[in-house]
């Protein structure tokens, strides 16, 4: 191991290899703490293909707005009623849960709570926003309410951005405002092309988010009646154009943790699918060369029709009939890539087989079985290093190449899929680089590390090489 060790690192293109492999193993093994996000799962936290927050060092997106987060608790918003309203606060464990509980003292009057929340805004106007909460009002069925949503901006303007009637108890629903739907826009009486953001982000100051309750009963009904209303996880997102190390794509997701976690997938698929080949081809070709005969003849005609089918296409009809899942990807690949190492593991075996020591063996009554396993085997194993080295490039871009095409397991983030999405939602025409080139490059780079490696070690092990030499 020594020798072996000392001999790789006199290899330029060894030593450039292994450093690239173990800069994406570090990627790979430690993605959970060089992101605070999930790469599918958190969405929206910026714009549509939000730029690199460190592009912001170039004039042209040094004014560019981030992301602003308003997520309320109950000590956080300014409770106040009517005459004959009495409102006061119910304290909750769950941060971010607003109750109150109201008494109205009249007869068949419409009376209203208002809940008011002021943020600072001192950013340029934005592209997008969204408001999301969850509701559960809660009257006696002889009174009627309604609650209102409005923004309110430092000019005094009002715009009320949802709405809703109810009675009696109403079960917990989740309620979603996003400044770029239709009914918004048709809401606030604007056209289905003009921005929302625009008409209530006029200027930098402070905001305020205004929530009324109003209810009212029947002409003849006696008061005091209570009512109670919940507010849960009210978050306003506030979408900036600049995020992170890399920017978001189309839904706002992380790029640069769907290319950590990236890193994983590619280096397990990669591995994986290679051991496996590896290990078919390393069972089929000592079983062949040292038979020999019928059951080499058979053999090597499978492995040379194996190698003359086209192996892409194959595995395009093959991955959309089994179905997208990161499994198929690797039992196909291994599958279609166990030839190779077959053919130089039988090439090995039978000159393995003329040896003195297997004769020795054989002389010995020592089985076929036993010679292959104990002898034959630890011979050819430097051969299925370097083979199965040089197979995981090939593995990783066939995994990209069924991502690309839409193939690949949707519920796992790969570079593949990165590109797949890129090219489906624009990335290419907005020519978002931010979002192309990283796993491109990440793709190329790390099969040219397993290729620089793969060489190296079969320059070292391999006998020819070492006879050459």
């Amino acid at each position: 191991m020594k020798e072996f060790w000392r001999r790789y690192r006199r290899s330029p293109q060894g030593m450039i290899g292994l450093f690239i492999f173990l800069f994406f193993l570090f990627l790979a093994v430690f993605s959970f703490l060089l992101t605070s996000y999930h790469p599918l799962r958190d969405r929206y936290l910026a714009d549509r293909m939000a730029r690199p927050v460190w592009m912001q060092i170039f004039p042209k997106y040094r004014d560019m707005p981030r992301t602003v987060d308003l997520m309320t608790t109950a000590r956080d918003w300014e409770i106040s009623g009517e005459p004959g309203i009495e409102a006061f606060l119910i304290k909750h464990e769950e941060a971010g849960v607003i109750t109150f509980l109201s008494a109205e003292k009249g007869r068949g009057e419409e009376k209203k709570l208002l809940l008011e929340q002021a943020f600072l805004y001192e950013q340029t106007p934005p592209r997008t926003f969204v408001l999301t909460m969850q509701v559960k009002p809660e009257l006696p069925e002889n009174l009627s309410g309604h609650l209102a949503l409005d923004i309110i901006n430092p000019a005094g303007e009002i715009f009320a951005l949802w709405s809703e009637e109810y009675t009696g108890a109403r079960a917990r629903r989740p309620v979603r405002i996003d400044s770029r739907d239709q009914a918004l826009k048709r809401r606030l009486q604007l056209s289905p092309f003009a921005e929302v953001t625009e008409e209530i982000f006029t200027g930098t100051g402070e905001y305020k988010l205004r929530l009324t309750a109003t209810f009212a009963g029947e002409e003849d009904l006696l008061f005091p009646q209570n009512g109670r209303l919940e507010i849960e996880n009210l978050n306003l997102r506030i979408l900036g154009r600049l995020h992170g190390v890399l920017g978001v794509d189309h839904l706002g997701t992380d790029l640069w943790s769907q290319l950590v976690y990236g890193a994983r997938i590619s280096l397990m698929i990669g591995i994986l699918s290679a051991f496996i080949a590896v290990v078919i081809g390393t069972g089929v070709g000592i079983l062949s060369g040292y038979t020999r005969g019928v059951v080499d003849e058979f053999l090597m005609r499978v492995a040379d029709v194996m190698l003359s089918i086209p192996t892409l296409p194959i595995l395009i009809i093959l991955a959309g009939l089994l179905g997208k899942s990161v499994w198929n990807i690797v039992i196909l690949v291994a599958v279609f890539t166990w030839m190779g190492p077959a053919r130089i593991v039988r090439s090995q075996t039978l000159s393995l087989k003329e040896r003195s020591f297997v004769e020795v063996a054989r002389a010995s009554g020592a089985g076929d079985i036993y010679i292959m396993l104990k002898h034959i085997l630890p011979n050819v194993l430097p051969l299925v290093f370097a083979s199965m080295v040089l197979l995981i490039p090939v593995a990783i871009i066939y995994e990209a190449t069924l991502s690309f095409l839409g193939l690949g397991d949707p519920m796992t983030a790969t570079w593949g899929r990165m590109l797949h999405n890129a090219r489906g939602f624009g990335a290419f025409t907005e020519l978002a680089w931010w979002w192309i080139l990283p796993p491109g490059l990440s793709i190329t780079f790390l099969s040219l590390s397993f290729v620089l490696i793969g060489n190296t070690v079969d320059d070292i092990l391999n006998p020819k090489h070492r006879e050459r030499s």
